[in-house]
């Protein structure tokens, strides 16, 4: 299905993204919060069950977003072939590299900015191969998300290449709604539950 920017389909469309990077904003400071007392020496395995959560749930939900991104720029909704968009994910991260590095030389970098090198650096060729694949393994029930020392498991992601998904996700940010409130949110805004009778409880 094609559509033109600025119809009733875009509209969806555009309210659908910047939900999810809601989730994905949600997910990313969960995860914060818990990596936080994990580095500062709290180990119990409900904080790493919940840190792990909130981070695959965030890598979820930032590659959503993006592929909903990716679809309203080519003003289609059909399915995306897998290889495509690992090579737009790929081709992003690339892009996101080389700004930060032209925005340092040039000196309009922001002063928390980072050394040139850390920018310097090739993107995996299978960067967004595997991004993909996590995202999958995270949607589903799978053994294999319960495997350590794995290639796949999200430890392994996340010290191979987080940079790059950390990347994606700050290029991401002009997504931020500023009022929730005035926004619409078309039909997510009927689960209302204090307009029901129903309890949860008992439901």
């Amino acid at each position: 299905m094609r559509f033109e920017i600025g119809d009733a389909t875009d509209s969806a469309l555009t309210t659908t993204i910047a939900h999810e990077f809601i989730l994905c904003k949600d997910s990313f400071e969960r995860f914060a919060h818990f990596a936080g007392l994990n580095i500062m020496g709290q180990r119990d395995k409900l904080t790493k069950i919940r840190s792990h959560d909130a981070y695959t749930s965030f890598l979820h939900h930032l590659y959503e977003f993006y592929v909903g991104c990716i679809k309203r720029d080519m003003h289609n909704l059909k399915d995306l072939d897998h290889r495509l968009l690992d090579r737009i994910f790929n081709a992003e991260v690339r892009k996101q590299l080389s700004n930060r590095i032209h925005a340092i030389e040039n000196g309009y970098a922001p002063s928390w900015e980072n050394h040139i090198s850390v920018y310097q650096v090739d993107v995996p060729e299978d960067f967004g191969t595997q991004f993909r694949r996590i995202r999958n393994r995270t949607a589903h029930v799978s053994i294999k998300r319960a495997r350590p020392n794995t290639e796949m498991s999200t430890a392994a992601i996340y010290e191979k290449y987080h940079k790059f998904v950390y990347l994606l996700y700050y290029a991401a940010q002009r997504w931020s709604t500023k009022d929730i409130e005035a926004q619409d949110w078309k039909s997510i805004e009927e689960f209302d539950l204090s307009v029901q009778a129903t309890d949860p409880k008992t439901a």
